[in-house]
């Protein structure tokens, strides 16, 4: 229980990381909203493929009446090293540069490959080498955004905890806490750059609810993701 204070005393603090962000109001034309990632912002899970995306797509068009365009190049199973040698390929980063906003939502793949995609019991060496390649890898990630699209906010989001049925949840809640806060290490050096904490989304919720497997949120779930990314995006669209 007391891990669980702590850690949701962190998520508190860190929504209010956004709020130093200042940037100049949206294009009243269009809004182009840019996505790197893996099958989380992909869409895996939802049948209709709508995810957290198309969601908060929508709630930005209600909220400002400017329509909006996404750019999806979330590839599912991708990892920072994947991402790294897609962020070659000129139209994505045609893309970037032309985006309103940027969305970076990946690292669930670099968690699960550095724990050899087995929790309990957790290999907490290998997690260790795992985010600090993680780590070095958002650093060059960010380096290249930022170069593409100095101005455009980024938001980045963390990881959420989808293994409750583990017998050891509290151990690998703390690890993920972990990665998180490497990500908010790396991401503070970045102007413009903001975390969407997501790991206080399914703690304590019924998984059948919220997942449509092991791993990935079906459309409950991805308006859990979509309704916490645009109460921080909201604060910077026109009204």
């Amino acid at each position: 229980m007391k891990n669980k204070i702590m850690i949701f005393n962190l998520i508190f603090v860190l929504l209010g990381t956004y709020t130093n962000i200042q940037v100049s109001s949206a294009s009243s034309k269009e809004i182009n909203l840019v996505a790197l990632g893996d099958s989380i912002t992909h869409g895996t899970g939802d049948p209709s493929r709508q995810g957290y995306l198309e969601r908060v797509r929508r709630k930005v068009e209600e909220k400002t009446g400017i329509p909006v365009q996404v750019s999806n190049h979330a590839i599912p199973k991708y990892t920072t090293d994947n991402l790294l040698k897609q962020l070659n390929d000129q139209k994505i980063l045609h893309d970037l540069q032309k985006a309103t906003y940027l969305v970076l939502y990946v690292g669930t793949n670099d968690f699960r490959k550095s724990a050899e995609h087995k929790f309990d019991p957790l290999k907490v060496q290998r997690l260790n080498s795992g985010r600090l390649a993680f780590s070095s890898n958002l650093h060059k990630i960010l380096k290249i955004m930022k170069k593409e699209n100095p101005t455009a906010p980024i938001f980045v989001l963390g990881l959420y905890h989808p293994y409750g049925e583990y017998r050891n949840q509290q151990e690998i809640l703390l690890e993920i806490n972990r990665w998180n806060t490497t990500i908010i290490d790396v991401i503070n050096v970045y102007d413009r750059t903001s975390f969407v904490p997501t790991l206080d989304l399914f703690i304590d919720q019924p998984k059948k609810r919220y997942f449509s497997d092991s791993l990935h949120p079906n459309p409950s779930g991805f308006s859990l993701i979509a309704n916490r990314l645009f109460s921080i995006l909201e604060t910077m669209v026109t009204e």
